[in-house]
């Protein structure tokens, strides 16, 4: 996790370098190499930091808002609270360096985990991230702007058209001058429509944040679970027929697509090992494409009760069959979801509403 939550941070720092160096901003155009090294002089001088991270997503009329707390320690402690929207209660994850410590007080569970020892970045990857940068992104510096008091660069992020098509997002992104960590963002879809914004506030770096704040106490008469990655395949690419044999119910498939859309493959997983009890699914994927779109229709049987979902709560209602279902647009995603018997279902692609319906009013139970 930490490794994944370093190379996106790693990959605007090097957005950032590029599209300075673009502007003139320099007095000399420096290597890749010299780039890599300016990036972990600016990142070996932090030690710690903390912060609370805003996000807002759009959905049509409805706003949906949440937020967590972070604290992050070198070399890999890490504490978050999550707040889910509509819901009180906070779900605790705290890194202590060993372990991954993963408590949600709704349930009184905690989860577990070996931490995987992953070396660190290396200076090849950080030449790799400048090179993905440069072949898949368009940055360009807009200005700056203070954000909470601190002085940022403003860059806009565009991915690279191609053929006809317009790029299916942009984004705005803010970056602190003087840790250059991330103040934030604002994402676009293609019409130029704001579908989500991210505001990190009450930054505070090298604050010396004690090793005491990373120490798990687990709650009285809490359940623990414990997992090792290692022992955790990851999904793999299947075909139909092999999905069929990898999950407890039957598989619906729809009897009509789109024409030239094709079978690509299928993932199935079963999430009893690596959740609480009364959480755990079962579910598989399909995947559909045509070209570069793809068309996804995700299947699921839930131990307990089918989870909410609150940026559905702001989806339109829509029938399916007959069936009470939810339809919504996010950018130039569509999503559509409902049931047919106890298995929960969501098509997601860039269709328009009458042919994602189709698409779903085609899928039925077996005979």
């Amino acid at each position: 996790m930490r490794n994944m939550a370093t190379k996106k941070m790693l990959f605007l720092l090097a957005l950032i370098i590029l599209a300075l160096f673009a502007s003139g901003c320099t007095e000399k155009e420096l290597n890749a190499e010299e780039i890599a090294a300016q990036m972990l002089e600016k990142q070996g001088s932090i030690e710690d930091y903390s912060y609370t991270m805003h996000m807002t997503s759009y959905i049509g009329e409805k706003v949906v808002e949440s937020e967590f707390k972070t604290m992050y320690k070198k070399p890999h402690m890490l504490k978050n609270f999550l707040q889910e929207p509509g819901k009180e209660e906070e779900t605790l994850v705290l890194s202590d360096g060993e372990f991954r410590w993963t408590y949600a007080p709704g349930t009184n569970t905690v989860m577990k985990t070996k931490l995987p020892e992953t070396p660190e970045l290396t200076g090849d990857d950080y030449l790799s991230l400048i090179g993905i940068t440069l072949n898949d992104t368009d940055v360009s510096l807009l200005g700056a702007e203070e954000i909470e008091g601190r002085e940022a660069y403003m860059l806009e992020m565009t991915p690279k058209r191609t053929g006809e098509e317009a790029p299916a997002y942009s984004m705005k992104v803010w970056i602190d001058k003087e840790t250059w960590m991330s103040l934030g963002y604002e994402m676009y879809d293609s019409s130029g429509t704001l579908i989500s914004k991210l505001e990190v506030r009450d930054l505070k770096v090298n604050t010396g944040i004690p090793d005491s704040e990373f120490e798990f106490k687990i709650p009285e008469g809490a359940t623990v679970k414990t997992v090792n990655p290692e022992e955790i395949e990851l999904p793999e690419e299947l075909s139909l027929e092999e999905a069929k044999g990898r999950v407890g119910f039957e598989i619906l498939v729809p009897a009509y697509l789109p024409e030239g859309c094709e079978f690509s493959h299928a993932v199935a997983y079963n999430t009893s090992e690596t959740t609480p009890e009364g959480q755990a699914y079962e579910a598989v994927i399909l995947t559909y494409i045509k070209g570069e779109e793809s068309i996804s229709i995700t299947e699921a049987v839930y131990e307990g009760q089918t989870p909410e979902s609150a940026i559905m709560d702001s989806a339109e209602d829509i029938s399916v069959n007959g069936k009470d279902g939810k339809y919504l647009v996010f950018g130039d995603m569509k999503i559509l979801r409902w049931e047919i018997g106890n298995i929960d279902l969501s098509l997601s692609a860039a269709l328009e509403k009458d042919e994602l319906l189709k698409i779903a009013e085609s899928i039925r139970e077996n005979a």
